[in-house]
């Protein structure tokens, strides 16, 4: 149903040519956008802290951002359905804007936490509002075609993003961190405004009563998973209070879902086996990844590796990844079977896993495995970050595409912010029990490998409808392209 809804209509009226690769640039330096400024101030933040001092406040500069994407995420997809995609997609380009430049005034640690959670507005809508106008220009056979260039752009931007704002922070200060992504922007607004894009059928109210009651859901779910165990004890009258919030909302939200001519977050979506299977993988690997991205490193310096080292070690995850989007992309588009590829990746995802687990836990910290290992891993992630983002995409109604989108996006979000959450505790618990990193770790890495054989299950369980590997021949006998 959903996948004809996309394909109905006429393939000539789908933009080719400059109509098309203009847009899709502006699609690609927003999500480069969206990315780099979630990450780039990693390596400004030593200098950050030398100017401003408030050392309590530091890391604040990172989580206000993330945390204002991830309220705001679901609220810019269905925003997007209901005003247009390119409405949308501008005004998120203009607040991250706006916030880079505060941020670059910034004359305090507490300015730049506040403008930072600005940007991080912009950014949230960003990456939803441009998966989304990428969804609306391609059809379904193209849009797996063209996922290897984003799907490699996005790889290097997260991968280039930290090393890019420590050069720029040695060269010109930590401030033009900042400043040097208006330009970019400002090229993306003008691409942009070549794109003629399908605006919404008929007018419809907003929901804002259900925007409100999931976004104060989200802040409490985020706050609750970055709090809990760390700042305030589990126990806690504000960890409790969270949870209870977070409760109190969620049933208010699916209440309020319930009652509203066009909810937020259409509450059938989550009745489609399709979109299930998405935001199940979604959950699976933002887990997956935040565990690799943050245990390992913190294992390798603890055993004696430098800081550079440690991150050395992450680099063959985005080799992984690279030759998932290089090779699987590619195959995908020819063969148009994407379940086994999702099930490929879900094989691998759990394999590194593993293996990651066994070595740390019993063949102590040896780069060469570890190596392969997290290589193995990365070509899985990489696998099932293309299948599921191509399948919401196909599968999504119409109407219901960017809403479908954000969830799938939340959904990778959280999967991340609570597995890390839970994991660092157990990681915390297993250190003081053994006195050793590598034992800790390795339960770390099994229980998401855990986590994995799930995403596994589910993969073999809940189908992804197949896309057609080739157009249909038009009359005159040549296919389109």
């Amino acid at each position: 149903m959903a996948l004809s809804d996309l394909t109905a209509s006429d393939p000539a009226a789908r933009p080719t040519g400059r109509r098309l690769i203009l847009p899709l640039a502006a699609v690609m330096l927003a999500q480069l956008l969206a990315v780099v400024d979630l990450n780039i101030t990693a390596a400004a933040l030593p200098a950050v802290v030398a100017e401003f001092g408030d050392l309590d406040l530091f890391a604040w500069v990172t989580t206000g951002a993330v945390l204002a994407s991830t309220v705001t995420t679901p609220l810019y997809g269905r925003f997007g359905d209901v005003f247009g995609r390119k409405p949308v997609f501008v005004t998120a380009l203009a607040v991250l804007s706006a916030g880079s430049v505060l941020c670059g005034l910034s004359g305090s640690m507490i300015e730049l936490v506040v403008f930072r959670a600005v940007q991080g507005v912009g950014a949230g809508g960003l990456m939803v509002s441009a998966v989304a106008v990428y969804a609306e220009l391609l059809d379904p056979r193209r849009r797996v075609r063209h996922q290897i260039y984003f799907a490699t752009g996005m790889n290097v931007f997260t991968a280039l993003s930290p090393f890019v704002g420590g050069l720029v922070t040695d060269a010109m200060g930590w401030r033009w961190t900042f400043f040097l992504t208006v330009p970019v922007a400002l090229v993306a607004l003008v691409l942009i405004a070549t794109a003629r894009l399908a605006r919404p059928e008929g007018a419809a109210a907003v929901d804002y009563a259900g925007a409100a009651l999931l976004g104060g859901g989200c802040l409490c779910l985020v706050l609750l998973s970055s709090w809990a165990g760390t700042e305030y004890a589990w126990g806690s009258p504000v960890v409790v209070g969270l949870a209870a919030a977070v409760v109190l909302l969620a049933a208010l939200w699916v209440r309020a879902e319930h009652r509203a001519a066009r909810p937020i977050v259409p509450l059938r979506l989550f009745r489609d086996r399709v979109l299930v299977a998405a935001n199940v993988q979604g959950f699976v690997t933002g887990l997956a990844m935040f565990a690799a991205i943050t245990f390992l490193p913190l294992l390798m310096v603890a055993s004696g590796a430098s800081v550079t080292g440690a991150g050395a070690a992450l680099l063959p995850i985005t080799a992984g990844t690279l030759v998932a989007s290089l090779g699987g992309s590619p195959l995908m588009a020819r063969l148009g079977h994407p379940q086994a590829f999702g099930v490929a990746g879900g094989v691998l995802l759990l394999a590194g896993l593993v293996g990651l687990a066994a070595q740390t836990a019993y063949g102590g910290v040896a780069p060469g495995p570890i190596a392969v290992w997290t290589a193995c891993f990365g070509v899985g992630l990489g696998l099932m970050f293309q299948v599921y983002s191509v399948a919401v995409m196909n599968h999504a109604p119409r109407p219901d595409l960017g809403a479908a989108l954000a969830v799938q996006s939340l959904s990778r979000q959280l999967g991340g912010m609570l597995g890390l959450a839970a994991l660092s505790g157990v990681f915390r618990s297993e250190l003081a029990r053994t006195g050793e990193h590598a034992a800790a770790a390795g339960v770390v890495f099994a229980i998401a490998a855990a986590c994995a054989a799930g995403g596994l299950v589910a993969a073999l369980l809940l189908r992804v409808p197949h896309v057609p590997s080739r157009p249909p021949v038009p009359a005159g006998g040549r296919q389109a392209s």
